[in-house]
């Protein structure tokens, strides 16, 4: 990745050297303008992702070299101004070494804990498959943690949700009703015997109800649904006003435990 940062300034130098060699105001020859369409697609296809998830360089320095390598692509039409050119490659190349150089090579964000979730993050499974789970995996790489323990939960209920479906609600009601009928035992407290007769139905349900009944069906045992039960009480600070902070740390764990639990675990296989 360094040595791929290093490159691309270096490219950058040496296009702005070339620009200004030009002795004519605007810029119309075709190799000069694929350069700057090549540069500036280039920080897109192999730089901007990397930094974001690899090193986690802020949203707010990202989206201005994304801007900048915009304008790169934008001007590789004829004859646009020298002048804007010269412009646009300064504002990325002068603080370049200090907003994405150095971090760099000091590591993500200087601590290994974000390293670490990045590393639980690509493990999770195609995020293709789950609309929901796309979307917190985005989330996090962008640091918006709290909406994406939010979506990450809603991606690990449903996945939940459809594998009861696929078991048949027949099962689920049956035992729910064989749940409530206990005087003792784990299950002596619960008390709330469904009867559905479709997904509609289910989604209603609340998640903590889903995650006693799917114990008792044997697809969790009493320490994966406390551990899921913790995701979900995490899921509802986040999405609720308050001063709990949530941090990579609260997200490594998070994720750590929905995709052993869930994503992983054979019992839910869609």
């Amino acid at each position: 990745m360094i040595e791929q940062l290093k490159r691309f300034l270096e490219d950058l130098k040496a296009f702005r050297k070339d620009i200004k060699a030009e002795k004519v105001n605007r810029i119309g020859k075709k190799g000069l303008m694929n350069r700057s369409e090549q540069l500036g697609s280039r920080w897109f296809s192999e730089l901007s992702s990397r930094l974001n998830q690899e090193l986690g360089v802020s949203q707010e320095i990202l989206e201005k070299y994304s801007d900048g390598c915009g304008h790169l692509i934008a001007l590789s039409s004829p004859n646009n101004l020298k002048k804007k050119y010269i412009e646009v490659l300064d504002i990325l190349i002068k603080p370049f070494r200090n907003e994405l150089l150095l971090p760099a090579q000091k590591g993500p964000s200087g601590t290994a804990s974000l390293a670490l979730l990045h590393n639980i993050l690509g493990i999770l499974p195609n995020s293709q498959e789950d609309e929901y789970l796309k979307e917190a995996i985005s989330c996090a790489q962008r640091g918006f943690f709290r909406a994406s323990v939010v979506m990450g939960w809603c991606a690990t209920i449903d996945r939940i949700h459809r594998r009861i479906e696929d078991i048949g609600l027949a099962k689920f009601n049956v035992t729910s009703v064989q749940m409530a009928n206990q005087k003792k035992g784990r299950f002596k407290r619960f008390n709330n015997p469904q009867n559905l007769n479709f997904l509609s139905d289910l989604r209603e349900v609340f998640d903590t109800v889903v995650l006693w009944v799917v114990e008792g069906m044997g697809m969790i045992d009493s320490n994966q649904h406390t551990r899921l039960k913790s995701c979900f009480d995490l899921r509802c600070q986040c999405a609720h006003p308050g001063q709990a902070p949530v941090t990579e740390y609260n997200l490594m764990s998070f994720f750590s435990d929905i995709n052993e639990i869930v994503f992983q675990n054979p019992m839910f296989k869609i």
